[in-house]
């Protein structure tokens, strides 16, 4: 760590006669509260498999953890034409937990100290910006963002914590309102150079097993009329025999880490209009292609009104889908892929569609889940906000609704997917037939603009589980006992 520093400080005081630095950044820690997330499965006679919807082992305790992050964005003006910029992190947006490194030796004993361990600065993004006569050529880990930020989110919320990043190359250039951009994005390399490693056999095979997008973007963006229309084409290659610990996660697959090849394409169309006091935008990705030798075929939308009534008042409107996937019956095989999931930094509500309960036993063991991934999938939504505003105050209130695309069947030996595990799970003979209703919750908070660099929030709500959750794949016919969920989470931000 202080090698870092030292560096840093070197590479400053040495280049700054000559370079111009810009530095900005972001600190933030926040607390989280949970309670009832278990849905009373604790006692039932499944209650420790992982195949049905509830929260194994956990009980009726409470979940509490906290978050401690910091991102430091140096920029380096080369000259008029060229600009490097970085991202380096201390911590992560969604597992840096108070009193825990996760780079920490087990064998550090120092019970009235938090140490940091071997914990190190990552470069999380780094990439140059140069400007041409015919446009903006852009080379490195670069973030990616289209429209609302359902397929790439480049993560500029305060407290976003899965921002999309690729080792990129683009050419974006501009023809009056429209804007072109070409690119090519590599998100791994593989476990082999040469080829993919069939871990089976043992042996190599021919083809890489990497994964990388092609894609091109085209916008229209009319200023004068407050228009914004745009369609992302994306095709997401990726080598068939990964690496089983980094490689693509087949939805189909019956264990985790199942992994397989994609090659599918996304045709991403987004829209965004303001009307006086209201804005309107839409994005509506269509998925086709296959996933491990499986059809995919997939389609997801979501919608956002926004209005603005006086200096004060806002409400907002959303509503969106995103596909479930198809049951396959007893007997059968998984032909087809209809699941789509939105990234997960593009949250409606805030318990529903944020928090990953499944996660909270063991985000800090070996299998390293994030609290926080909890994304929209199998699902319509329905999310309403309203927002007062005075001086350094804003008040909140949201209420959210949802339901299930696809439920599990009765069919005994049939499957589903379990989106709390994420795969296919077998329907025990005996089990009910599972209900769409998601629920609803209730939500509301208050933030304190503090100064122009410092904001705190503080955001409860009450979570009542539908009777999707009821489900519980039990052979005799036993469900959940559902309970009401309640949260908190308390937030703090320091941007510069």
């Amino acid at each position: 760590m202080i090698q870092w520093f030292t560096v840093l400080a070197a590479f400053s005081s040495i280049s700054a006669h000559a370079l111009d630095l810009d530095w900005h950044g972001q600190f933030r820690a926040e607390t989280n509260w949970l309670y009832g997330y278990s849905h009373g499965a604790v006692g039932q006679p499944n209650a420790a498999t992982d195949n049905g919807y509830f929260i194994p082992n956990n009980g009726e305790s409470p979940a509490s953890f906290q978050n401690l992050f910091f991102k430091l964005n140096p920029d380096v003006l080369v000259n008029d034409n060229v600009t490097i910029h970085s991202e380096f992190w201390l911590g992560a947006p969604d597992s840096s937990f108070f009193g825990s490194n996760a780079s920490s030796q087990f064998s550090d004993r120092q019970y009235t100290s938090s140490q940091t361990g071997n914990a190190v600065i990552s470069a999380r993004r780094f990439w140059a910006d140069i400007v041409t006569d015919y446009g903006l050529f852009s080379v490195g880990r670069a973030p990616l963002h289209w429209g609302m930020g359902l397929v790439w989110n480049q993560g500029n919320g305060d407290f976003d914590r899965f921002p999309s990043s690729g080792d990129t190359v683009r050419f974006m250039t501009k023809f009056g309102s429209f804007r072109f951009v070409p690119a090519f994005t590599k998100y791994r390399v593989g476990s082999n150079l040469g080829g993919s490693f069939d871990s089976t056999s043992g042996s190599t095979v021919s083809g890489s097993s990497g994964m990388a997008d092609y894609s091109l973007q085209l916008t229209y963006d009319n200023i004068d009329e407050q228009l914004q229309l745009g369609v992302m084409f994306l095709r997401r290659l990726a080598g068939q025999n990964q690496d089983s610990t980094t490689g693509s996660l087949n939805p189909l697959g019956t264990t985790s880490g199942q992994v397989a090849g994609m090659n599918y394409n996304i045709w991403d169309f987004y829209f965004k209009k303001t009307v006086g006091y209201v804005d309107f935008a839409v994005e509506a990705p269509l998925t086709s292609g296959k996933i491990g030798g499986a059809q995919y075929s997939s389609v997801a939308f979501a919608g956002e009104m926004k209005a603005r009534l006086g200096d004060r008042w806002m409400t907002k409107v959303r509503a969106g889908q995103a596909d479930g996937q198809e049951n396959v019956p007893a007997g059968g095989t998984a032909s087809k892929i209809t699941l789509f999931s939105f990234h997960p930094d593009y949250r409606p509500g805030f318990l529903m569609f944020n928090y990953n309960p499944r996660a909270f036993s063991n985000a800090l063991g070996s299998t390293g889940l994030s609290p926080y991934d909890s994304p929209v999938t199998n699902a319509r939504f329905l999310n309403f906000e309203g927002s007062y505003s005075v001086t350094k105050w804003e008040y909140k209130t949201m209420f959210t609704i949802a339901q299930a695309i696809s439920t599990a069947s009765d069919e005994g030996g049939s499957s589903y997917y379990n989106s709390f595990t994420r795969q296919l799970e077998t329907v025990a003979a005996g089990a009910k037939k599972q209900d769409s209703s998601m629920g609803f919750e209730v939500d509301t908070g208050v933030g304190y603009q503090w100064d122009e660099a410092t904001r705190l929030n503080f955001m409860t709500g009450l979570y009542f589980p539908g009777a999707f959750y009821k489900f519980s794949n039990n052979a005799d016919g036993s469900e959940n006992a559902l309970k009401t969920v309640w949260g908190t989470n308390f937030q703090l931000s320091v941007k510069f």
